[in-house]
């Protein structure tokens, strides 16, 4: 079939091996642009779809119900179970981290022009869900008044990941200004990277900047500072997590860390190799996807792939039923004033009680010495 058009589009179709049902008039402009970069609309996305592409979305699909239903079935239990609203919102929000990365990622490879919509909500939810684990560490030590108390008399140690090679840290006492700075470390995350993924957004809706090119600017930029807001957010977890294991083991809070840690690697690390591998030509250009393209594709399909199992392991840590952790250490005054007027009135009775009982022990010795 001899199919009409200039020499660039037919230099393009032989150099890409296209199938000969692209080599319509319908999809001559789709075939001119198809490797320029450019992220394709859902209907181009799914009008050729072919087999893999068909388990790509199958599978994504039921994954996804699967992370949903696991999440909805946590809520039920935990607001039947927890009697404190604070710290029930905290696992809630925590727990929430995995059913929002995988309809975000769903909706990406459904839609491969809202990745940097997607990636923004996606941002936005992962900052607010990490920054719940120091809530919640300082929640099951009775709150930061409590925490400072019972940590006050052994100092914490500050060479910790990712600053563990600095063993010329000094430890300090534990005080609310570090508390709260080792904070400010986590909470910071809430704001620099949906600020950026922000502004890639404003960049690529003037043509400036196309996501997944690791040779723009705008993403090289927003790389930096995303893994030193990584870094940070890292360092403040590990300050929390370590310092305060040792008074409630019972907590369990080094796996309930790791469930936090992995989907802020993944969403980080990971897909700065993937970008890597698709503008090295890893990924090839195969009409509608460009190589950019596809390579935003798999990175989705393998979050929501990892949001699965990573459901199964937070599941087995979080949705346990509400341990009583130690009360805060309560004055001595405050001890009396908890005391009812009935207690008092039998504590001071309690002597009549051992006159009563005196006889008899002497009866007793009386006995033994015969």
């Amino acid at each position: 079939v001899r199919v009409s058009g200039d020499r660039s589009y037919r230099f393009a179709l032989a150099q890409q091996s296209v199938p000969r049902r692209f080599a319509s008039r319908k999809h001559r402009t789709v075939m001119a642009n198809n490797c320029t970069g450019h992220l394709p609309y859902s209907k181009e996305a799914l009008a050729e779809v072919g087999t893999i592409e068909q388990v790509f979305y199958g599978t994504g699909v039921a994954f996804t119900a699967v992370v949903l239903l696991l999440y909805l079935e946590e809520v039920i239990f935990l607001c039947r179970t927890y009697t404190s609203a604070p710290r029930r919102t905290k696992l809630l929000l925590i727990l929430a981290i995995y059913p929002v990365i995988a309809v975000t990622c769903m909706t990406t490879l459904l839609a491969p022009r809202t990745t940097l919509i997607n990636e923004f909500a996606l941002n936005i939810f992962l900052a607010v869900g990490v920054y719940q684990l120091p809530l919640l560490v300082t929640d099951y030590l009775g709150g930061e008044a409590g925490m400072v108390k019972t940590m006050s008399d052994i100092p914490v140690a500050l060479n910790m990941p990712p600053c563990c090679c600095l063993v010329c840290i000094p430890r300090r006492t534990l005080t609310r200004r570090l508390l709260r700075k080792m904070k400010l470390f986590v909470l910071q995350g809430i704001f620099v990277r949906p600020l950026f993924t922000y502004i890639s957004a404003v960049m690529y809706g003037d043509d400036r900047h196309m996501p997944g090119v690791a040779s723009a600017p705008v993403y090289l930029l927003s790389a930096v500072f995303l893994m030193l807001s990584f870094l940070l957010s890292l360092y403040g977890l590990m300050f929390f997590v370590r310092s305060a294991d040792p008074y409630v083991p019972q907590a369990m809070l080094r796996g309930k860390m790791v469930c936090v840690i992995l989907p802020l690697v993944l969403v980080t690390v990971q897909k700065n190799l993937i970008v890597a591998l698709s503008n090295n030509g890893v990924a090839t250009c195969i009409p509608p996807f460009t190589s950019v393209s596809r390579g935003n594709v798999l990175y989705a399909y393998v979050l929501i792939v990892e949001m699965v199992l990573l459901s199964f392991l937070a599941r087995a840590l979080y949705r346990r039923p509400d341990v009583p952790f130690p009360p805060p250490v309560v004055s001595a005054d405050k001890a009396v004033q908890c005391v009812f007027p009935e207690r008092r009135l039998k504590a001071k009775s309690l002597p009549s009680v051992t006159e009563e009982i005196e006889p008899l022990s002497e009866n007793i010795i009386f006995y033994m010495m015969m």
